[in-house]
C-alpha cells in the first residue's frame, strides 16, 4: 500500500502543482484584478481646536479637501465599492507640516481593500491660517417676489437687528452688510420666515461664508412678516388763504384723483376718501394760476400708508386764479341817497346829472351784475352851514363784484329847501364811509 503511494511521487507532485496553477488561472480569468478611481471624497479635518484655541482660523485652499482615490482590487470587490466606502481624514494637530499642509489618511470600510492598494490624488490638504476676528453688523431685510393680489408687505422685522459674525480677519474686514431675504410670493397673511443670511462687500458682491459663524443663528435668521391689505380711495382737498387784491380763486384740479393705500382690514373699513386740509393748499397773495405739490403722507390716517410712495406719495394741485376786469357803471344822480343834511338845509348838485362808478370783478360776475342793486350814499355830515363841499360816496356793489376806486361828488349845501334834503336810507347793513 505504502509503495503504491510513493510510486511515481514526482509525477504526482507535478500533477498537483499543475492543478493548482490551473485553478489560479481560471480564478484570475473569471475575477481579474482591476484599477478603479473613486471621486468626490471629502476629507474630514480632525483636531481643529489645535488652531482655533490659539485665536486663529484656517481656510482650505483650492478645494484640496476634495480628493479621489485609485484602488487596485478584484472585479468582484469593485462591484461592492463606492466613494462612500472610503474615509479620508487630516489631523490638524498631528499631521500638519510646513505650516500649511495637513497629511491625508485614507482607509476603506471594505476589508477586501488593503490600504497599500489605495492611491490618493494628492497627499495633503492645503490650508491658510490667519487671525480670527469678530464684529457686529446690521441685518438688512430684503423682499423677494410679489405678494398675493390686494396685499402688500407691511413690516419685515428680523429677530436680531444686529448679529455678531466670527471668521477669518481677511473676510470680516471686507463685510459691508448682511442681508436676510424674504420670499413674499403669493403671501397674504402674517408669518415668521426663516431666512438664510447673505454677506455682501462694499460693491454689493456676495462673500464666501464657508468659514463664518453667526452668533446663535447657524440655521438662519427668523424674520417676522406683517402683511397689509390694499385699497384704492379718492382724494379731497380744501383751500385756505385769499388771492391778492384784484384776483379771485375760481377752482382747482388735482392729480392723481385716487391713491392706493394699505392697512389692516379694520383700519381700512369705511375709509373711502383721504381729506387734505387747507394748510396744504394756501393761496394767500396769489396773482396767477399755480401748481402746488402736496406730500400726502403726513395727512394719512393713523396706521394707514400709501402702497407706493414714489407713485402715490405726492399730488399736484392746480389752483385757478383769475384777474378781475374793470367796468364803469353810470348811474343818475337821483340814485344817490343823501343823509346827514342839517335841519333847514338842502343839497344841490348843480349841473351834475350822473355819476360813473368803477366796478371790478370776474367776467362772469360783471355780466351777472344788476346795477339796480348798487347802493350809493352821500353823507353830508359834518357840514353844518351853507357852502361848497366834496365828499367820497359810500358805494356798495352787490354779489361778487367790488368797487374799483373812490368816487367823489361835489355839491352845494343851501339854506332852505330849494335843493334835495335828507333821504330815508334803507337798512342795508353796510358800513358808511365819511370824508
Amino acid at each position: 500500500m505504502g509503495g503504491k503511494l510513493t510510486n511515481n511521487l514526482g509525477l504526482k507532485i507535478l500533477s498537483l502543482l499543475f492543478a493548482v496553477l490551473l485553478w489560479l488561472v481560471v480564478v484570475n480569468v473569471d475575477d481579474p484584478v482591476k484599477t478603479e478611481t473613486y471621486r468626490g471624497i471629502r476629507v474630514t479635518m480632525l483636531n481643529e481646536n489645535a488652531i482655533t484655541s490659539m485665536g486663529k482660523v484656517y481656510k482650505i485652499e483650492d478645494d484640496s479637501d476634495l480628493i479621489s482615490v485609485t484602488v487596485s482590487a478584484k472585479r468582484s470587490v469593485h462591484k461592492k465599492l463606492s466613494s462612500a466606502d472610503f474615509i479620508a481624514t487630516a489631523d490638524m494637530e498631528k499631521d500638519i507640516q510646513f505650516g500649511n499642509l495637513v497629511a491625508i489618511n485614507v482607509s476603506c470600510t471594505n476589508r477586501d481593500v488593503e490600504t497599500e492598494n489605495i492611491r490618493k490624488s494628492w497627499n495633503n490638504v492645503k490650508v491658510s491660517i490667519e487671525d480670527s476676528a469678530t464684529e457686529e453688523f446690521n441685518v438688512v431685510v430684503k423682499q423677494k417676489g410679489t405678494p398675493g393680489s390686494g396685499y402688500m408687505v407691511g413690516e419685515m422685522v428680523p429677530e436680531q437687528r444686529v448679529i455678531a459674525v466670527t471668521g477669518p480677519a481677511s473676510i470680516i474686514s471686507r463685510i459691508k452688510r448682511i442681508e436676510a431675504e424674504v420670499d413674499v410670493t403669493g403671501r397674504s397673511a402674517d408669518d415668521t420666515v426663516i431666512c438664510n443670511l447673505t454677506v455682501l462687500n462694499s460693491d454689493g458682491d456676495s462673500l464666501d461664508t464657508t468659514y463664518l459663524e453667526y452668533n446663535g443663528k447657524a440655521n438662519g435668521m427668523p424674520v417676522k412678516l406683517t402683511m397689509l391689505k390694499t385699497k384704492e380711495v379718492g382724494l379731497q382737498f380744501e383751500v385756505t388763504g385769499t388771492p391778492a387784491d384784484g384776483y379771485s380763486y375760481t377752482g382747482m384740479t388735482f392729480k392723481p384723483d385716487t391713491i392706493e393705500i394699505a392697512g389692516s382690514t379694520a383700519n381700512l373699513q369705511g375709509l373711502n376718501t383721504i381729506s387734505i386740509p387747507g394748510e396744504a393748499v394756501n393761496i394767500n397773495g396769489f396773482t396767477q394760476t399755480q401748481q402746488i405739490e402736496v406730500n400726502l403722507v403726513p395727512y394719512l390716517p393713523e396706521n394707514i400708508r400709501v402702497v407706493d410712495e414714489a407713485k402715490d406719495g405726492l399730488a399736484v394741485v392746480t389752483v385757478e386764479i383769475e384777474a378781475h376786469e374793470k367796468r364803469d357803471v353810470t348811474l343818475p344822480v337821483s340814485r344817490i341817497e343823501i343823509t346827514g343834511v342839517p335841519r333847514g338845509y338842502s343839497v344841490d348838485f348843480e349841473d351834475l346829472e350822473e355819476i360813473t362808478i368803477p366796478v371790478t370783478g370776474l367776467t362772469t360776475a360783471l355780466e351777472e351784475l344788476n346795477t339796480e342793486d348798487i347802493v350809493v350814499i352821500l353823507d353830508v355830515a359834518p357840514a353844518s352851514r351853507a357852502g361848497s363841499y366834496t365828499r367820497t360816496l359810500q358805494i356798495d356793489v352787490p354779489g361778487e363784484c367790488g368797487l374799483g376806486g373812490d368816487v367823489k361828488v361835489s355839491f352845494e349845501l343851501l339854506k332852505g329847501t330849494s335843493g334835495r334834503g335828507n333821504t330815508e336810507r334803507p337798512d342795508t347793513g353796510r358800513q358808511e364811509e365819511n370824508n
